[in-house]
């Protein structure tokens, strides 16, 4: 339940707050109006174009510590069920969002895509890097080649629930972006809303492992990438992509670290 009315992406006239900006405000202690109104027009925006039923862990990273960037937006109590991350390794949390050391740092967000039930037909995984990498190094990850988007030097590669693996070369560094899967037959890379490449390769299976950020797992490929937000969800259709990229670019926007 929400009330109140939006005038724009970016920009919020609401009588109160929604549920789940209360929620979230009420866990992480911020007091800051910028960012609470920021994140009340993401979850209206959200909530209007169908897409909050489609996330099931939403990171916005905002607050500028550990403890407010923790939080899943969608859920916002700190426990494991939650999905609410677990830092390790050398941080940096500021108002830009998180940035790993790239040498031990990586996030566990303790959802696990098989125990989770995760549809192997139906799935995506975003990330928005505003800094990216010239190592071998991944932005989301579950341990295996069949549920990661990884980044290097520019190049992108990506899979979910297959682990034949999609390549996109020659593209800068600082991006939005998702891999998604629609259907057994039909994965593919977008960037900024845009579709990059797809593939027919047929979904098999996931590693049942978390999912983390910054890093393939607890040992592996950590990056030093600046994150400003990432989600774990279902998959979503062309129009329902592009939108999301909107929403999130406008999110951005409105806390002035856009890319």
């Amino acid at each position: 339940m929400y009330y109140g009315l939006i005038s724009s992406m970016s920009k919020t006239v609401a009588a109160s707050y929604t549920a789940r900006t209360t929620a979230f405000i009420a866990a992480t202690g911020i007091t800051n109006t910028t960012i609470i109104n920021a994140l009340n027009t993401l979850d209206l925006t959200l909530i209007s174009n169908g897409l909050d039923t489609k996330m099931k862990a939403l990171y916005p990273f905002v607050g500028g510590t550990a403890t407010t960037h923790k939080f899943n937006f969608m859920d916002a109590r700190d426990l494991d069920a939650a999905y609410r991350l677990s830092f390790f390794g050398g941080w940096t949390h500021d108002s830009n969002g998180v940035t790993g050391n790239g040498t031990n740092a990586g996030a566990q967000t303790f959802f696990n895509p098989v125990v989770q039930s995760l549809s192997i037909n139906s799935a995506h995984l975003s990330y928005y890097a505003r800094t990216g990498t010239s190592a071998n190094t991944v932005w989301v990850g579950n341990g295996a080649l069949n549920g990661f988007i990884e980044n290097i030097g520019g190049t992108v590669y990506a899979s979910l629930g297959t682990t034949a693996y999609m390549i996109y070369p020659s593209i800068i560094n600082n991006l939005f972006t998702m891999v998604n899967r629609t259907s057994n037959t039909f994965q593919e890379l977008r960037r900024q809303g845009s579709s990059l490449i797809s593939s027919a390769n047929a979904s098999t299976s996931y590693n049942s492992q978390d999912f983390f950020i910054n890093s393939y797992n607890t040992t592996q490929y950590f990056s030093p990438s600046n994150c400003a937000f990432a989600s774990i969800g279902d998959g979503l259709t062309n129009t329902e992509a592009s939108n999301l990229y909107t929403i999130i670019q406008a999110f951005q926007t409105s806390l002035s670290r856009q890319v």
